[in-house]
């Protein structure tokens, strides 16, 4: 009987017992917000270094053949017919998938040239650089998940998770001291235009030039049926006022935007995206997504940008000092670099 008293006061009471769970609730709760955010932050280190990876394959490629490699769009602007037709072929340009033209369709993954987009479901192993880079997983940041695309997001939903990354097609097919560089601004008078009063911007180093991006999937097939779900890819082109760039990593700070649900002005997390520099560093940036395909820009070139400067492919390449320029008509007539020529 005495041992029996003695248990009987060494066990948890009922109190103590719901004292200690509730502590334990208490801790997990404050911890889980930061061990998802440590989650978050080794995920964006994950996209820094595929996208390093990505950098350094093209300079492998430019040591090799002078030139970065082409993009679709290079094959787009070719001087004969049956270059241009190449632009649908697989595995002719870094990425390894030839254009699309209307609704997704599957192909037979034993034959590269075989549904729309052709060569699909063997990208990207048919790319020009993934004899350097040999793992798939390097073509996918790990925030970039299957699922339906999020019209007016920071993150757009998701891809088909088989691609993430873009290159800016103007630098295919260049040599890097034939970047071309923008025209600088008005030092008096409307701040951009043409005229005799702009000069160039002399030459930008490489580290200066940005090469590969994170594309937003709502600027990928953005018209057709091939603009939702599973069927929005990434093509490898990264160009002109139709392509914009994705927030999906950390950052820490808030803007005032615009709600697409209910178009009123709010505050929202400021997000940042990743850039592949054409000497192969990479830098998070910054960007303001305002919910429209062509609003999107690097917080320091002022969120909302000036008038006149698209918030998309372009805009960045202004910001960073570059013109949109994928070939040149030189005086004799004939067209000098970017432009993949026939064989």
């Amino acid at each position: 009987m005495p041992m029996k008293a003695r248990r009987s006061t060494s066990a948890f009471t009922l109190i103590e017992l719901l004292v200690v769970v509730a502590i334990i609730a208490l801790l997990i709760s404050i911890l889980l917000p930061s061990l998802n955010q440590a989650r978050r932050q080794a995920r964006a280190q994950v996209c820094k270094a595929n996208m390093r990876s990505l950098g350094q394959a093209a300079l492998t490629y430019v040591t090799e053949y002078g030139v970065y490699p082409p993009s679709l769009t290079n094959y787009a602007n070719g001087l004969t017919p049956s270059t241009v037709a190449l632009r649908w072929e697989a595995g002719k340009d870094w990425l390894g998938i030839g254009d699309q033209a209307g609704p997704y369709t599957p192909g037979d993954p034993a034959n590269p040239n075989s549904g729309n987009p052709r060569g699909f479901h063997m990208a990207p192993t048919l790319g020009l650089l993934f004899k350097t880079i040999n793992n798939e997983k390097v073509y996918l940041c790990p925030d970039d998940k299957p699922g339906p695309v999020q019209q007016n997001t920071l993150l757009g939903g998701g891809g088909n998770g088989k691609f993430s990354y873009t290159m800016f097609s103007q630098f295919g097919m260049a040599a890097p001291e034939k970047f071309v560089t923008r025209l600088a601004d008005r030092t008096s008078g409307p701040s951009r235009g043409a005229g005799p009063t702009l000069t160039r911007m002399p030459p930008r180093p490489m580290s200066e030039a940005p090469l590969f991006v994170e594309e937003h999937p709502t600027g990928i097939n953005a018209i057709g049926p091939s603009a939702q779900g599973l069927n929005a890819h990434m093509e490898g082109n990264f160009n002109t006022d139709l392509d914009f760039v994705v927030s999906r990593h950390p950052s820490g700070s808030t803007r005032p935007g615009i709600d697409p649900v209910t178009t009123q002005r709010r505050e929202f997390y400021q997000e940042s995206t990743h850039i592949a520099f054409a000497d192969a560093h990479v830098e998070s940036v910054r960007v303001n997504y305002g919910y429209g395909l062509t609003d999107v820009r690097p917080q320091a070139a002022g969120g909302q940008g000036l008038p006149g400067i698209p918030h998309n492919a372009n805009g960045l390449l202004w910001y960073y000092g570059f013109e949109w320029r994928e070939s040149e008509t030189l005086s004799n007539g004939t067209v000098e670099y970017y432009v993949v020529r026939a064989k």
